[in-house]
């Protein structure tokens, strides 16, 4: 059943997208390391000592600024949006 329904998936896909495109993605870091949440599961936290060194949260502004510089079908992510 399993491969049936990947089948059924991938022709479904097909129907919809042109299967020899690309979606390219960016990351966008707006904040690195530093963060005082403390979480154990990320290396994010200032629990942590590793060898990147932590940056300041950007503007917003300046995050707007830097998504506007790429191409219209780039999309961007970044684990702490909910920071904005």
């Amino acid at each position: 059943p399993l491969l049936e329904l990947v089948r059924e998936a991938a022709l479904v896909h097909r129907a919809y997208w042109e299967t020899a495109d690309v979606q390219q993605c960016t990351l966008l870091s707006i904040k690195t390391g530093g963060c005082t949440e403390n979480c154990g599961y990320c290396s994010q936290s200032q629990r942590y000592k590793t060898h990147v060194k932590p940056t300041r949260q950007m503007a917003v502004d300046d995050v707007v600024a830097a998504i506007a510089t790429e191409a219209a079908d780039v999309r961007f992510f970044d684990l702490h949006v909910a920071l904005l």
